[in-house]
């Protein structure tokens, strides 16, 4: 299996396998694997052992009856092999309820596997293959030279929010060049782990420095090459022989691994140090490899709809100037959350289309697809990649938007490229706006920023006008809300209600930015402060539906700013 597996799953949610569902039915936590002798199959109601993905029969009458335990699941025999659920999991009797004990906690078996499998009977019943090996397979790691280092979390409180993006930054051996050629998750917490990121920090051009766990948002610090990563249910990823990922003395000296923490039960008393193990090489391999993302950071899904599309391109024009030469797409994968229902993404040279590079009919956000491409397809300077996302919001009675969370929507392409180029690891769209054009001096644009948005001059503001802005406001406000000061009315009345950036495009664009930005409070108390009173002077009558407090909204999670990040 390529690497991309991992570096492509990002943020792929698998919250069905999560352990917070073995509490739901009778010993959830002791079902034991058909295949490996002592060993539990944790994703009791999923064909992978370890959560997440497709469901087994059990999962998939465990949903179906709005999941949870009572006598019509216990009576049922999902993989009918014979006996009932609750004969399978310790309640025979089907009078177990949840946060008692089973009255029986031996002799278990699975209740999504017909056993014994070798029977006539099971081999005659559909099934999934389900004693395939689930540790990874990396001959490569046992070769001559190969060194190791795990990367740990510090032990640490998981917060009381349903989803959390915490970074914590580790220097990696770079007395020489190296190639990082598998890793292997190092799972602490299951009730909480999502998935991990990991980051390469580029000196050129500085990040912020995570030296304990901290709230990062989906950024991470400035870091912003995806050189690694692990999701539910995987065993961990191998290179392809003649493929690694560089790290050392010319390359990242300094990685952020990032962790996406799910606590749908705000539960206050988890804590977690998951990390990985880098398995990497003094003995270069032939490729660098990379995860190049195209995608549209701007969506906008009306609700009730059975299929919405949204699409962005990577132009020739971007890539003509921005690629060194040739690179080598050799898998993809496509992202987007519960909504998605299809998506494609395509190559085009001349304006013709060249090759499909991914596509998914019937997306699945629990079982995402990986697109391994073998020959790897070459993709030259002035061709582009087109994307188009297609979802179904009649389960939605809002309109949904671009965001991290689950019940936010995204729509990207992961593609897995050789050989490296730092330099251009992204071409995202907003809305129209194609973000590698809007970055070119010419236009504006300064350090990837984009020059101008609407009337908006983005560079320059975030650059130059948004720290002086930040100070201000903290100055001028009361940043715990007891008091409206003349001082700080004043302010937002003169420099925040009109200010172009804060208006339209530009507005939704700077929100997307700063969403889950972890300073955020403090900047949004400084203007809650007197935001009424200021708008109420100028007769605007204020509400969350009112575009005023629609574009000022934005301006209250401005902090990230000042740490100088940006998601592309």
């Amino acid at each position: 299996m390529i690497r991309l597996v991992v570096l492509c799953a990002l943020q792929i949610s698998l919250i069905n396998g999560y352990k917070t569902f073995q509490a739901r039915i009778p010993n959830g936590d002791k079902v034991p694997h058909p295949c490996k002798p002592n060993y539990i199959w944790h994703g009791v109601g999923h064909r992978n052992a370890q959560g997440g993905g497709v469901r087994n029969p059990f999962g998939l009458d465990f949903d179906a009856n709005g999941k949870k335990w009572n006598r019509t699941l216990c009576m049922k025999d999902s993989d009918d092999d014979g006996k009932t659920n609750g004969e399978e999991l310790g309640d025979p009797s089907c009078i177990w309820t949840e946060g008692n004990s089973p009255s029986q906690t031996t002799g278990l078996s699975h209740p999504g596997i017909c056993e014994p499998s070798e029977s006539d009977h099971c081999k005659n019943t559909t099934q999934f293959e389900f004693c395939q090996p689930s540790e990874l397979d990396c001959p490569y790691i046992n070769e001559t030279g190969v060194r190791n280092i795990t990367l740990r979390f510090t032990d640490w409180q998981v917060p009381p929010a349903e989803t959390n993006y915490f970074c914590q930054t580790f220097e990696v051996p770079h007395d020489q060049d190296y190639h990082v050629i598998a890793e292997f998750p190092e799972i602490d917490n299951r009730y909480v782990m999502h998935h991990m990121l990991l980051f390469g920090c580029d000196d050129r051009i500085g990040y912020q420095n995570f030296t304990n766990p901290a709230p990062c948002g989906m950024s991470s610090g400035g870091c912003q090459s995806i050189i690694g990563g692990w999701t539910l249910g995987s065993p961990g990823s191998c290179s392809p022989k003649d493929l690694g990922t560089l790290i050392g003395k010319s390359s990242y000296k300094v990685v952020v691994l990032q962790v996406h923490w799910n606590n749908p039960e705000l539960k206050s008393n988890y804590r977690d140090h998951s990390g990985m193990t880098l398995f990497y090489t003094p003995n270069l391999r032939k490729y660098n490899t990379q995860s190049f993302t195209i995608g549209q950071s701007y969506l906008n899904i009306p609700p009730g709809k059975m299929r919405h599309e949204e699409t962005a391109v990577c132009p020739a024009s971007c890539t003509r100037d921005y690629l060194n030469g040739s690179m080598y797409i050799y898998g993809a994968n496509i992202h987007m959350h519960y909504l998605g229902a299809s998506g494609v993404i395509e190559q085009y040279r001349d304006g013709k289309l060249l090759n499909t590079i991914a596509r998914d009919d019937a997306y699945s956000y629990d079982s995402p697809v990986d697109h391994g491409i073998d020959p790897p397809i070459e993709f030259k300077p002035g061709d582009e990649l087109k994307m188009k996302c297609v979802y179904n919001s009649m389960s939605r009675q809002t309109v949904t938007n671009y965001g991290d969370s689950t019940s936010a929507e995204m729509c990207f392409g992961f593609v897995a490229t050789f050989p490296d180029d730092k330099w251009f690891t992204y071409c995202t769209d907003y809305e129209k706006i194609h973000l590698c054009d809007a970055a070119r001096p010419e236009n504006g644009g300064k350090y990837g920023l984009p020059g101008q948005i609407g009337d908006c001059k983005f560079a320059h503001f975030w650059l130059n006008q948004s720290v002086p802005m930040y100070t201000n406001l903290v100055k001028y406000c009361d940043v715990s809300k007891k008091v409206c000061k003349p001082a700080c009315k004043k302010y937002i009345q003169d420099e925040i209600l009109d200010f172009p950036c804060f208006k339209g495009l530009a507005a939704s664009f700077l929100r997307t930015m700063t969403e889950q930005d972890p300073n955020a409070a403090t900047f949004q108390s400084a203007i809650e402060s007197c935001l009424e009173e200021a708008i109420d002077d100028r007769n605007k009558p204020i509400s969350k539906g009112n575009p005023a407090y629609d574009r000022l909204s934005v301006v209250l999670m401005l902090t990230l700013l000042m740490t100088g990040n940006s998601v592309f």
